[in-house]
């Protein structure tokens, strides 16, 4: 695991974000875009994780001895992050399901729109209502970070 600070996350999600909202005012590139959606809003996720934790770099979250805070800092599950930024149930992420029948699970959507994996037929309002949901939490973390 490569080791972010907060300034990377902060960087990360900026950038990531900035770009989703051209590929998206655009209408291109629909599963990239998600993709740097996912991105954006996991590192900005973990930015607000660290600043929750009042921590600059994690590294002494991860070499410490609070297990739960190493798996949240490590993990891909965006609820969990959200949960533990005291937001559970405030995003209900629907579940996708694959062509190959695999549920989509949200610490598993950066691999399905990394690999452009298809769902099954009639779950683009699904799709659409994931990149809405994932758009409304980076809009949120916009707002606190211009509190800051």
């Amino acid at each position: 695991m490569l080791i972010a600070d907060k300034r990377d996350y902060r960087r990360g999600y900026e950038k990531h974000y900035q770009s989703y909202k051209r590929l998206k005012s655009e209408n291109a590139d629909i599963n990239s875009r998600r993709l740097l959606l996912v991105y954006s809003v996991e590192c900005g996720l973990k930015y607000k994780l660290l600043d929750k934790w009042n921590e600059e770099n994690p590294q002494k979250i991860l070499e410490g001895t609070d297990d739960n805070k190493i798996k949240i800092l490590k993990s891909h599950n965006l609820e969990k992050i959200l949960k533990e930024l005291g937001q559970q149930g405030n995003f209900k992420f629907p579940r996708l399901e694959t062509v190959h029948r695999d549920i989509v699970h949200v610490e598993s959507y950066h691999q399905f729109y990394r690999y452009c994996i298809k769902t099954l037929v009639n779950q683009f309002d699904k799709e659409e209502k994931v990149e809405d949901l994932l758009n409304d939490i980076a809009c949120w973390i916009k707002e606190g970070m211009r509190r800051q």
